[in-house]
């Protein structure tokens, strides 16, 4: 009967000892569960901010695009009006010459005009000698 008590009370002990690391698995499960829950939620936040990230990227590369675009139109504006201001230096110059050119011509119709007079001054005084001659001739 000893023995039997004494085994009882080492089964007893044997058993509060298991009931023991029972408890404690059941707490490293419990532990285990809260951590595997925070590991998909931080799985689930991390997938998140990935595709948050892959929009940024995406839209980072689109105003990239934007800028490249937006340069070489600014770039073609500024030849662009690079030429509209040689065209206009050159209508500015053009416009010029010709003035000076109108200019030179008016001068030369006035001396022409001045040629035409006087040489309407000599055909008149030719006329007038040659009616002389005449007038002489048939005097004599």
């Amino acid at each position: 009967m000893t023995r039997l008590n004494s085994q009882l009370s080492w089964l007893g002990q044997h058993n509060a000892e298991l009931v023991l690391k029972n408890i404690e698995a059941n707490a490293k499960m419990t532990d285990l569960g809260a951590r595997q829950q925070a590991l998909e939620e931080l799985a689930r936040v991390t997938g998140e901010r990935d595709v948050q990230r892959a929009v940024a990227e995406q839209k980072a590369w689109e105003a990239e695009a934007q800028t490249a675009e937006l340069q070489h139109l600014r770039t073609a504006l500024e030849w662009k009006e690079a030429e509209l201001l040689q065209k206009e230096v050159t209508i500015v110059t053009l416009t010029g010459t010709l003035q000076e050119k109108g200019k030179a011509l008016e001068e030369k119709e006035v001396a022409i005009q001045n040629v035409e007079a006087a040489l309407k001054e000599k055909e008149n005084s030719l006329s007038s000698l040659e009616e002389a001659a005449r007038v002489q001739r048939e005097e004599a």
